[in-house]
């Protein structure tokens, strides 16, 4: 596989619903006569637009009420979606949807609702994360059929149509009217009412923490590893003589042992230390990693496939659960946004790198090890990180060690 075909099949930057879109590619070609790069640039301009709107729409949902904010996302997101039916040969048509949606679907992934969420759990907050995270995944695992069966029946302009039904028929006026606000107040309270603030630290402090460059470190290696070896995985195991049908199956059991490993991980972060979590992700990940690197048959694949996949993916709960505890919800979905976008930013150099490591050498062994390899590093790192600062009080004397928490630099403002 080719670099520009890394950057057709991965848009790990943009929300979970992007990756269908790669069903629409030889339809467009057949329509307009587009080419593999030409197509692709649209979806890194999806992908970069995501990563720089992470943090400014995370100020936004730490002010203002995440119900509105996600809904009109969501209205707007629709929008985007139902004007690919009208779709003309131009380019700038196709780059400027692309950017569209790009900005309005940063509202529509775990960001805003992790806020949610984050704001009405406690005691079992990382067992509702991991619910919200799986069904996403669940999602990724039963729509492209799905869309490609609508394609082939019906058109890829009447199966956009349909697409742009779900956010704006389904998903934009549920969010509106039944999602609960959290009980937690938001900052703009304080202004008039400085003991409802949020407890906290504000985001710039946060910055200043050891705690938060060590949660980016393990999601910068999560997102190299994970991106890397999913948008190649087909291709690489074709490459070792397997057929195609068996390792779309290997795919397939990577993505259910993924959801597996969201909803385990994330049950065990209600009892045991997140930088336990973390490292055992990282470690899994790595481990599956290296396996998948060096697998020589279909059964060391499934077995390589369902390590991988446990670790895989515990990103989305440990990000906006370790945040919570680390630094509180004064700034929570702004440090949010800043994490993200530094998982967008791997995830979406990692195929290319890995790509164009492949045109070079024809095998995806070396850069994945070196990526796999990474990944360890990481998970070894994150017993570095000290005990939680905003821990449930009714646990934190009995699941936390005794250490000495650490210091969040003061400011003299607020932010």
């Amino acid at each position: 596989m080719s670099s520009s075909s890394a950057r057709l099949e991965s848009c790990p930057a943009s929300p979970r619903f992007f990756p269908i879109f790669t069903l629409f590619i030889v339809p467009w070609q057949h329509a307009f006569g587009w080419n593999h790069a030409q197509i692709a640039q649209a979806f890194s301009l999806a992908a970069i637009s995501v990563a720089i709107c992470s943090p400014f729409l995370g100020r936004l949902l730490d002010r203002f009420d995440p119900r509105r904010l996600i809904a009109a996302m969501m209205l707007a997101f629709g929008l985007g979606i139902a004007s690919f039916a009208w779709l003309t040969p131009s380019l700038h048509q196709l780059y400027a949807t692309a950017i569209f949606l790009g900005v309005a679907g940063t509202g529509t992934y775990q960001l805003g609702y992790a806020r949610v969420v984050a704001g009405w759990f406690e005691r079992r907050l990382g067992t509702a994360l991991s619910i919200v995270v799986a069904g996403s995944g669940f999602g990724s695992l039963f729509l492209p059929p799905l869309v490609q069966f609508s394609i082939t029946n019906l058109g890829w302009r009447s199966t956009f149509l349909i697409l742009a039904a779900l956010p704006l028929l389904l998903g934009a006026p549920l969010t509106y009217f039944c999602l609960p606000p959290p009980p937690i107040q938001h900052r703009r309270t304080s202004a008039t009412d400085p003991a409802a603030a949020e407890e906290g630290v504000n985001w710039k402090q946060a910055l200043a923490t050891r705690s938060f460059w060590l949660i980016a470190l393990g999601v910068c290696c999560m997102s190299l590893a994970e991106n890397s070896s999913i948008v190649h995985l087909a291709p690489m195991l074709h490459d070792r003589g397997i057929q195609l049908e068996d390792a779309a199956f290997v795919v397939s059991f990577l993505g259910v042992a993924s959801i597996a490993g969201r909803l385990l991980l994330g049950w065990l972060l209600d009892y045991l230390r997140g930088s336990l979590i973390a490292a055992g992700s990282l470690l899994l990940a790595g481990t599956g990693l290296i396996l998948l690197a060096r697998g020589h048959s279909y059964r060391a694949d499934i077995l390589a496939a369902l390590i991988a996949g446990l670790g895989m993916g515990c990103e989305f709960d440990l990000m906006p659960y370790m945040l919570k505890r680390y630094f509180g919800m004064q700034s929570f979905s702004t440090a949010y946004g800043l994490i993200y976008t530094v998982y967008a930013v791997a995830g979406a150099i990692a195929p290319l790198i890995a790509g164009h490591v492949y045109d070079i050498t024809g095998s995806y062994t070396r850069v994945l090890v070196f990526f796999s390899c990474l990944t360890l590093l990481a998970g070894a790192a994150m017993f570095a990180l000290p005990r939680y600062r905003y821990a449930v009080p009714a646990r934190a004397a009995v699941r936390t060690p005794v250490l000495k928490p650490e210091t969040v630099p003061l400011a003299n403002t607020r932010n």
